[in-house]
């Protein structure tokens, strides 16, 4: 069966096309911040060059990427402006989750597949997983309930941290069937029933419409479910979660290229230092050479753990047979990810804030916005606490306990 869609053009990688998109996120990106402005106009750049198919095969129509590239491309747009290389994380993950579907035996390739069809028409997808309450985080329990009514089912529930579904055509959510399993359901934006408010109030990561959706008795079909989850069963290994989860240290280290940026402006700009230092010319002063140089190597060093734990997200979906990945590769992918926010977490939110040691006072500037990288480092850092990140590998290494199977991993 030949798709009749119009696909998505891919801007490739690398080419001049690239490098002046990046170059126009990047523009008025910290002014934006500053004036609390959503990047509207962007993501639309972004959908026109198809950046929402880039891992989709180049066979029919996407970009072809590898895991190792796609974050290679985040962590360039996070540079360009990191917020709005945070509005495409759910959609990522949307997209692996189809790859991997199409490796199941009789799934019909990818031109039977209607999700895969609207990623390559430019369709964006949001999510609305997370909930206020008393239930543990991670455990798959909400109260957002799928309720069968006739042929089809009701929707009904209000979720929080709803990323980029302010920007997107369709929200997935995860929703309570039956007490035994939760589904995966998919509808679009705009469906009757459903509402997003932009009312996320973060210090960092401001207009990423990571605020409240509500579903108040929102039609469902059969159609509209992807998938389902077996609570009382062990989940399948997966990497699609770790995926996830270094993701948002693709950001960091974008953030962290900026942090270099600005520095060096900022040395380069100075006109006077003090009496006491060291030398009068700025860009020869060698306590602020160190403090680059420490930030350089930071950047550097942040890049190259999550395009490492990216090689092991790759050889895991390398592995897959039937939809389900080589348990032991999964694992390591997991791994390798919890691995890199230990250790990012760490490094950046210093390297955030010894940017300031290369100014003086003018640098606190609320006009330089230069907090914003300090600001939207620990807002990305804080999705998931480093300490129980730090605790599972440790426990893994010394006890072989395994990592814990949610989302968080």
């Amino acid at each position: 069966m030949t798709s009749t869609v119009e696909r998505a053009r891919v801007v490739v990688p690398g080419t001049p096309e690239y490098r002046q998109l990046l170059a126009s996120i990047a523009e008025g990106a910290s002014a934006r911040d500053l004036a609390d402005e959503n990047p509207f106009e962007q993501i639309e750049l972004l959908r026109d060059a198809g950046f929402g198919a880039l891992r989709l095969p180049a066979s029919i129509g996407g970009g072809g990427l590898s895991i190792r590239e796609l974050f290679s491309v985040i962590i360039d747009l996070a540079e360009a402006d990191p917020i709005v290389a945070h509005i495409l994380r759910t959609h990522y993950w949307f997209v692996e989750e189809k790859l991997c579907a199409a490796t199941a035996d009789n799934y019909g390739g990818f031109d039977n597949d209607p999700w895969i069809q609207r990623v390559l028409e430019g369709k964006l997808f949001g999510n609305a997983t997370s909930e206020h309450g008393n239930e543990a985080v991670g455990n798959f329990k909400y109260g957002t309930h799928l309720t069968k009514a006739g042929d089809d089912y009701t929707l009904d529930g209000v979720k929080f941290y709803s990323t980029g579904t302010l920007f997107s055509d369709y929200v997935s959510t995860w929703a309570d069937g039956d007490d035994t399993t939760v589904a995966l359901v998919v509808v679009p934006t705009d469906r009757e029933g459903v509402t997003i408010v932009d009312d996320w109030d973060g210090i960092g990561q401001r207009r990423t419409g990571s605020g409240t959706t509500r579903f108040e008795n929102v039609t469902v079909t059969d159609a509209d479910i992807v998938s389902h989850i077996t609570l009382a069963q062990t989940p399948d290994p997966t990497y699609q979660f770790a995926l996830l989860q270094l993701y948002l240290h693709a950001l960091i280290s974008g953030v962290l290229r900026n942090v270099v940026s600005d520095a060096t402006e900022l040395i380069r700009t100075r006109t006077r230092g003090f009496s006491h230092g060291p030398s009068e010319e700025l860009s020869r002063d060698p306590l602020l050479q160190n403090v680059l140089g420490k930030l350089a190597s930071t950047a550097f060093a942040s890049e190259s753990v999550v395009l490492a734990a990216a090689d092991a997200l790759d050889a895991a979906y390398g592995s897959l047979k039937n939809a389900v990945p080589d348990a032991d590769l999964s694992t390591l992918a997991s791994l390798r990810a919890s691995e890199a926010k230990v250790h990012i977490d760490e490094i950046a939110t210093h390297a955030a804030a010894a940017l300031f040691e290369v100014g003086g006072a003018s640098a606190a500037s609320r006009s330089k916005n230069l907090d914003r990288h300090w600001r939207n480092i620990r807002t990305i850092s804080v999705h998931n606490p480093v300490a129980y990140k730090a605790q599972a590998v440790g426990n893994n290494i010394l006890n072989g306990e395994p990592l814990p199977l949610n989302g968080y991993f």
